[in-house]
């Protein structure tokens, strides 16, 4: 396997000598590539489904079983897997251990809908199931879906979000899948978040199985777990903000998702530079990541020093189309979100003005197919908020959630 690569590239190409100026510098992490005889990882997954009273309708239950199904039928001979079910009552249908196929496709396709919604005593059995079966080396997963409101046992956001991290810190990773409109966007999105995860917003439960099967095929190409991103200014620079909406590590570095083969990771950071003469350092940027294949940590380190020129050379200077084009398309994900905040509080007018505020950012833009991509989408996001203002904020929000993560989604993709 090859190591991973961090490029930085600035807006300008140099900075100001004779007075302060802001730069914009893209941190484009390159995964390493997976080498062929290593293989894939081997894969420790917990599947905690939903069967609560709502998953009967229009057919939920039915397509969340055909996926786990899926799952199940596409796990090599030392994969491990676990089936946790929940409403009021949480119930392990098959413990962790390697699958006999047949017999497992067969209790999945018994289960029926029934109950309440206990979401965070489901995921907690899950996550035990698969640290029992835990893989060194290997990626431990759960996999939650749920359509509906934690309603029995613990629903505080923050508390079931702080217990994910913990399991995640222990190798036990949670990706949240939420389906149609009742379920609660944030605290899914904050499970992934805080799980080293992913996080999907579902529409249509036909969607199920390409879902898991898309999710299945990012765990076999992950590379690279636990990645984190140190930004160390040079003395005098100012790092504004990341633009990015990452969360943090109690040290201050970036919380980056998985390293999958093939899928850069791009975060943009904002700097203010003292003038200078000559070659000024600006930053120094350090990835850190857990190999799937193995123990121990890795890490990438690359650094950032511009040449100084006159105010009337660097205003003249064009900006690198590269980097205006990710950080209009990270602005234009942060007016998203607050578009749908804004649409939760009731002020529709606000919550209009911010999707104006992503369509200005995307025009201004150069006009990549990416950029049109994401024009078209704020406009059918548009169209939405007139319609159903409870898909609109859960599109918008996870909308964004991918973008700032560095997976954008299929234009009409939901």
């Amino acid at each position: 396997m090859s190591d991973a690569r961090v490029t930085v590239r600035p807006s300008r190409p140099t900075v100001r000598a004779d007075g302060a100026c802001t730069l914009d510098l893209l941190v484009t992490v390159t995964p390493p590539e997976a080498a062929p005889a290593a293989g894939c990882p081997p894969l420790n997954l917990g599947l905690v489904l939903d069967r609560s009273g709502s998953m009967g309708e229009a057919r939920k239950l039915a397509f969340a079983k055909e996926a786990a199904a899926f799952v199940v039928k596409e796990l090599g001979p030392a994969d491990r897997v676990s089936v946790t079910t929940f409403d009021d009552r949480i119930e392990t249908i098959v413990p962790n251990g390697v699958a006999d196929k047949n017999r497992v496709a067969a209790l999945i396709e018994a289960i029926t809908h029934r109950g309440s919604t206990a979401l965070f005593g489901g995921w907690a059995e899950g996550a035990t199931q698969v640290t029992r079966g835990l893989i060194g080396g290997g990626l431990n997963r759960v996999i939650l879906l749920s359509d509906g409101l934690a309603n029995v046992g613990e629903s505080r956001p923050d508390v079931i979000a702080t217990e994910v991290h913990k399991r995640a810190h222990a190798g036990v990773s949670t990706t949240a899948i939420g389906l149609g409109a009742d379920y609660n966007e944030d605290l899914l999105e904050a499970v992934a978040r805080s799980g080293d995860g992913n996080y999907y917003y579902v529409e249509s439960p036909a969607q199920l199985p390409a879902l898991f099967a898309a999710e299945l095929q990012g765990l076999s190409a992950t590379v690279g777990t636990d990645a984190t991103l140190a930004v160390e200014s040079a003395p005098g620079v100012v790092s504004a903000e990341v633009l990015n909406e990452l969360d943090t590590t109690p040290d201050g570095q970036y919380r980056l998702p998985n390293l999958v083969s093939g899928m850069p990771v791009y975060v943009v950071v904002r700097v203010t530079v003292p003038g200078g003469d000559g070659e000024v350092p600006e930053a120094r940027f350090r990835v850190d990541w857990t190999p799937a294949h193995g123990d121990g940590r890795a890490a990438a380190v690359a650094g950032l020093t511009l040449p100084a020129v006159p105010s009337a050379v660097w205003d003249a200077l064009p900006e690198s189309p590269e980097v205006r084009v990710q950080t209009a398309l990270l602005l234009a994900a942060r007016e998203r979100k607050a578009a749908a905040r804004a649409s939760e509080l009731g002020d529709r007018a606000a919550s209009k003005m911010h999707l104006a505020g992503a369509r200005e950012y995307l025009a201004a833009a150069p006009q990549t197919d990416a950029v049109q991509a994401d024009f078209d989408a704020v406009e059918e996001l548009d169209e939405l908020h007139d319609e159903d203002e409870v898909k609109f904020r859960k599109q918008a929000k996870w909308e964004s959630h991918q973008q700032h993560r560095s997976k954008p989604y299929k234009p009409g993709e939901k």
